[in-house]
């Protein structure tokens, strides 16, 4: 029922919306948060025993725990598109092993902004794959995220001192975390499709086993990544399945109430709890031009969040 001269459909609309993009906000800042945690284990892993090893394991472990739970709380998913499927697994195997590179090669406070600037590609692939409209507010955002990002790793690159346990960031890494951040942003996109027909659970492990499937190859030939790691490197790897898996999950969940525009950019806020952590424990230094553009990509944030 209507009041005289006030549609009160429009208001539940209204209402309905803003309640969902509040869900979704939340749920992407839980999202962020384990994966702020996951990156100093993702650093440590690959650095330990190498990337792919790292990699391999860390996912095959929290996968079976993630099976586990979607066939308990789920049930049998349907069967997805296989081109989805295979689209957003090669996002995946590019995202996580150039993160992984990245990650061991340069310094944190260079690498993961660049990394959690995916949600500026996911956006576009949003666009051109589910049909997504972002707002002008949000491209705004998403500009200020990319600059901010990129022009932070370059400065990194280039800056006189740059200390990261005694190693400087080379061009590469930075190379290597722009390709991390587009695998991801494909990623992210296609996850936000698989949902529906994998469950909001399902969808993780099977994401990691299609992109193991492509990357069998590898495995052939590399028989020292079937090799267990060593005891000492166990914290790492868990410790970084435990937070991916939570963080992925988050997210999946976080794309049921609002479009990946507007999930993605509060999902990438790790990126400053990642660099304060390079910066106070690690003694990674940033000059005044660095902290401003890693301000600028975490304003960005704020800004599209806003919207």
């Amino acid at each position: 029922m209507e009041r005289a001269g006030f549609p009160t459909e429009p208001v539940k609309i209204a209402v309905a919306c803003a309640v969902s993009n509040l869900l979704a906000v939340t749920l992407a800042l839980v999202c962020s948060a384990a994966w702020g945690i996951a990156n100093i284990y993702v650093q440590r892993a690959g650095r330990a025993v190498g990337s792919l090893r790292a990699m391999l394991w860390a996912q095959g472990i929290a996968s079976i725990g993630l099976i586990v739970i979607a066939a308990s709380v789920e049930g049998r998913p349907s069967m997805p598109a296989l081109d989805d499927l295979v689209i957003t697994a090669v996002g995946s195997a590019i995202g996580y092993y150039a993160m992984l590179v990245a990650f061991s090669s340069g310094a944190l406070t260079a690498v993961v902004p660049i990394v959690t600037a995916w949600s500026v590609p996911a956006a576009v692939a949003g666009v051109l794959w589910s049909g997504d409209r972002p707002s002008v507010v949000q491209w705004v955002g998403g500009a200020m995220i990319l600059v901010g990002a990129v022009g932070n790793g370059v400065l990194a690159v280039n800056a006189p001192v740059e200390q990261d346990q005694g190693q400087r960031t080379p061009r590469s890494a930075v190379l290597w975390a722009c390709a991390g951040a587009v695998g991801f942003g494909v990623m992210a996109a296609g996850t936000a499709r698989l949902r529906l027909q994998l469950g909001e659970v399902g969808v993780v492990p099977a994401i990691w086993v299609a992109q193991w499937a492509l990357m069998a190859p590898i495995l052939l030939f590399r028989a020292d990544l079937r090799v267990p790691p060593p005891r000492t490197a166990w914290p790492a790897i868990l410790g970084m399945g435990l937070f991916e898996a939570v963080g992925f999950v988050s997210f999946t969940v976080a794309s049921g109430y609002a479009p990946v525009a507007v999930v993605s950019p509060p999902a990438s806020l790790s990126s400053l709890l990642t660099v304060l952590f390079g910066w106070l424990v690690l003694g990674e230094r940033l000059g005044a031009a660095r902290w401003a553009l890693v301000l600028l990509a975490g304003a960005g944030t704020l800004v599209v969040a806003a919207s």
